[in-house]
């Protein structure tokens, strides 16, 4: 195990020197590991291919940022749920995502889409669980920025208070849901991180 810690360890300083050997070699290492955590998260063989070759491409283009100090395996699989979180909120953001949660709502579920509409039914009754352990100003805030879309200068002069006083309570209210959800992390960070 020490030897083989040894070997990446080369491997990676190589690639920091624009080694596209060592690059080669690292992608076989772990290109099918990156590609069974990210097709768990999406459940897309096409999404899943995107996000894994812009994992690597984005390896290439920092590998001067890389650190032989820390886990390269934590490093790597970083930047590809960091892509995989992006991807999500491009598509909760899209029209043809919005379209879509419209046409949910308009009853026209078949059993496939049921499952999907429960798991966000079970969010967000959890999220509405986890709220009640914030205060009211913390609650109010999270409201407004998160869930209605106001800037923290709008909620600051809506709610009469400074923006660096919206930010804190925003930080503090956010850092107490990402406990209360933990088990709901990842729609959690798509939706409101």
């Amino acid at each position: 195990m020490l030897e083989t810690k040894s070997i990446e360890k080369q491997y990676i300083l190589e690639l920091k020197r624009g080694s596209y050997k060592a690059f080669d070699i690292i992608y076989s290492m772990y290109v099918q590991r990156l590609y069974g955590f990210i097709f768990k998260l999406t459940k897309s063989e096409e999404e899943t291919k995107e996000i894994v070759q812009e994992t690597f491409v984005k390896l290439w283009t920092s590998r001067d940022n890389i650190s032989t100090e820390t886990s390269f395996q934590s490093y790597l699989f970083t930047i590809a749920k960091n892509s995989a979180i992006n991807k999500f909120r491009a598509t909760v953001n899209s029209p043809v995502f919005v379209d879509y949660i419209h046409y949910l709502n308009e009853d026209k579920l078949s059993e496939n889409n049921i499952a999907q509409l429960l798991d966000y039914d079970d969010f967000r009754s959890r999220l509405e669980h986890a709220k009640k352990y914030l205060s009211n100003s913390q609650l109010n805030i999270f409201e407004l920025c998160k869930e209605l879309g106001y800037t923290n200068a709008d909620a600051a002069e809506k709610l009469n208070l400074s923006e660096q006083t919206i930010k804190n309570q925003l930080s503090a209210a956010l850092k107490i849901l990402r406990e209360k959800m933990s088990s709901s992390a990842f729609l959690f960070a798509i939706f409101f991180l």
